[in-house]
């Protein structure tokens, strides 16, 4: 039989496995471990979720932006505003298909998870 920790002593052996039983003990640790791996590549824990939050509002100033350049140009006979206006909407887009390849990912995932359990 392999020993996972083959350079410790008995006692030392000891004092970790009443240290795992203590944190195996604590409910809002095993939460929060549970919830790490719970999300698609790249956006685990918390701060994945403060860059979907970013990208989301990201995405609507941009998407208002688009708006009121479109009327800008329109109402205007200069092509300046049409140029910012087309570069706003081709990064506007790319922040939408950003967001819906997210939103996929979560629901891949959230089904994958429910099938498993």
């Amino acid at each position: 039989m392999h020993d996972p920790n083959p350079k410790l002593t008995h006692q030392e052996r000891k004092i970790l496995e009443g240290i795992e039983e203590g944190l195996r003990s604590d409910d809002s640790l095993n939460r929060r471990l549970r919830s790490l791996g719970h999300g698609p590549a790249g956006t685990g824990g918390s701060w994945g979720a403060v860059v979907r939050h970013r990208l989301g509002w990201c995405t609507t100033v941009l998407g208002v932006a688009c708006v009121a350049l479109f009327v800008l140009a329109a109402a205007s006979s200069s092509a300046a505003p049409l140029w910012f206006f087309a570069a706003a909407w081709v990064v506007t887009a790319v922040c939408l298909i950003r967001l819906l390849q997210r939103t996929v990912e979560r629901r891949r995932s959230a089904a994958a998870r429910r099938r498993a359990d």
